[in-house]
């Protein structure tokens, strides 16, 4: 799959967010937020879009080689990559709510990072650095409700 083709896709995948996030509804009128839930998916969505369509502007097409330096590749192992970031987001679809987001963010951006072969030790401290940030900045900063899991006792200091 070339970059192009791979830009895209991106592209597509983000216009269908921005189609959807646009159809979600307005902000209560009871509520001091002057924006709704389609706030954060429609910038997301437009961002996605945008990396997509410089994705496909700026490579060149990719020149064809007949033998492969990596195995890996060739052998089919390249998909591995996508398919454990899939298998995260299912992960955190289904285990948010009993385990929480501090932690459950944690463990899988360490799995990320760990896979992208960022050191241990430099992957914990992001990990738990960046949960703990995302976390404070969406649940106090823009007042999205997260859960807490098992880290609820905590939740008065968090």
């Amino acid at each position: 799959m070339t970059d192009r083709m791979l830009g895209a896709g991106f592209a597509a995948l983000g216009v269908v967010l921005l189609v959807m996030s646009i159809q979600l509804p307005a902000p209560m009128a009871a509520t001091r937020i002057s924006y709704g839930p389609g706030f954060f998916p429609t910038i997301l969505s437009i961002v996605i879009v945008v990396a997509g369509v410089v994705m496909c502007a700026l490579n060149a097409p990719e020149p064809a080689y007949e033998d492969e330096d990596d195995d890996s590749e060739s052998s089919g192992m390249s998909y591995w990559r996508p398919c454990v970031v899939g298998l995260a987001a299912i992960a955190y679809i289904m285990l948010v709510g009993i385990v929480g987001f501090p932690v459950l963010a944690a463990i899988i951006l360490f799995i990320l990072l760990k896979m992208g072969k960022v050191g241990t030790g430099l992957s914990a401290l992001i990990a738990l650095i960046g949960a703990l940030v995302i976390y404070l900045i969406f649940a106090r900063l823009l007042l999205v409700p997260l859960p807490l899991g098992v880290m609820s006792p905590l939740g008065g200091y968090l």
